[in-house]
């Protein structure tokens, strides 16, 4: 089982303004687009916890698979199902988070009709960049909270008695397949943050707004 769920984020920008002018559109715009950012950093305090889980999930596995002893066996099915259900939990917390940067997001489309012709067909393919990488991301969790029960189901069916090798294999095989699709789903969405994060500092550029990228 070959797990590799990391996401990418978006990156924060810093708009340097005059303190005496009024905000333009573009810096209308800018203030939700970055309110945003710094709603989806909570995002990264999630993936640690989610990539130990998996690993930690993985050497249990391995370690059942080579095990003769039932109850060891059970042991660790409990400790990997208990892995798996907090996973969920770090899952439904993460897409919170993806979900509220997203509503803050939309709030800077209301400013887009009143963009120049110039600007405003840079903030219209931003905005369907990222209207495309928030409908990946809802296929991935969905994706990934149907394979947490696979993973569950695998843990429960190692631990029986009368398991055998061909039920073991097929679910197993089902896991791995589950998975192919969330690395799939996983590159998408990170292909798509990468498109937005330029399209978002080209229209930065584009709005002549003076800014500065910070590394989060």
């Amino acid at each position: 089982m070959r797990r590799k769920y990391i996401l990418f984020v978006i990156m924060l920008f810093t708009v340097i303004l005059s303190a005496c002018e009024e905000e333009n559109t573009a810096e209308l715009m800018y203030d939700h687009l970055e309110e945003a950012v710094q709603i989806e950093q909570d995002v990264s305090d999630k993936q640690g916890p989610l990539t130990e889980a998996e690993q930690n999930e993985h050497q249990w596995y391995e370690e059942m698979l080579a095990l003769s002893d039932e109850e060891e066996i059970q042991e660790l099915s409990e400790q990997a199902i208990q892995s798996a259900k907090e996973r969920r939990e770090l899952m439904n917390e993460e897409k919170e988070i993806i979900d509220n940067a997203y509503e803050e997001f939309q709030l800077s489309s209301e400013y887009v009709e009143q963009l120049d012709e110039e600007l405003m067909p840079l903030a219209e393919e931003m905005i369907e960049t990222m209207e495309a990488r928030y409908s990946i991301y809802q296929d991935l969790y969905n994706e990934y909270i149907e394979t947490i029960e696979l993973d569950i189901e695998l843990y429960e069916l190692i631990a029986q008695e009368e398991l055998t090798v061909e039920e073991l294999h097929e679910q197993h095989d089902l896991v791995n397949e589950a998975y192919e699709e969330i690395n799939t789903l996983n590159e998408q969405f990170n292909e798509k943050t990468v498109q937005y994060n330029d399209e978002k500092r080209a229209f930065y550029e584009a709005a002549d707004l003076n800014v500065v990228f910070e590394d989060m």
